[in-house]
């Protein structure tokens, strides 16, 4: 059967607390270091970790803050770029039309010069028209200056009729 004997028992605890203090100094000690060691590494990189993010996300700002500039200019240059082009157009487009005036002038101004030596032409001829059948109806022959001037004078005063 089972005895109990308070020696036994006192040599138990005796043992029990010798082994206590012996792991306490040898054991402990070292595992509780080691733990604190893991602990502050687990803060520090947690710390770091923190830092990281910190760093990350202001990064984020800065490229959105730097891409809404870069969108905020591209629209600006393309709208720059679209009033100047529709400067150039238009400007392109008042200097065709004065193009086109200046040739419609220059073309009626032609266009009333060669109507004007047309009509000179035409009058010359039908004042020498004019002296030959005066000539045949007179029977002789109209070549003065005097005649001439006679003729033109008619014609001049027909032209200012018509």
């Amino acid at each position: 059967m089972l005895e109990f004997h308070v020696s036994t028992i006192l040599f138990t605890v005796i043992n029990l607390l010798v082994l206590y203090a012996f792991l306490r100094k040898f054991l402990f000690g070292r595992v509780n270091a080691v733990l604190e060691e893991r602990s502050a590494l687990v803060r520090q990189e947690l710390a770091s970790a923190e830092e990281q993010n910190r760093q990350a996300e202001e990064r984020k700002n800065e490229y959105e803050e730097k891409l809404t500039g870069a969108r905020q200019e591209a629209a600006k240059i393309v709208a720059d770029a679209q009033t100047r082009a529709q400067r150039a157009y238009e400007g392109r487009l008042a200097q065709a039309e004065a193009d086109a005036k200046r040739l419609r002038g220059e073309a009626e101004a032609q266009i009333a010069s060669e109507r004007d030596a047309m009509l000179r032409g035409v009058r010359s001829e039908v004042a020498s028209l004019a002296l030959l059948a005066a000539s045949k109806a007179a029977q002789r022959a109209l070549d003065g200056s005097d005649d001439q001037a006679l003729v033109d004078a008619f014609l001049s005063e027909v032209g200012e009729r018509v």
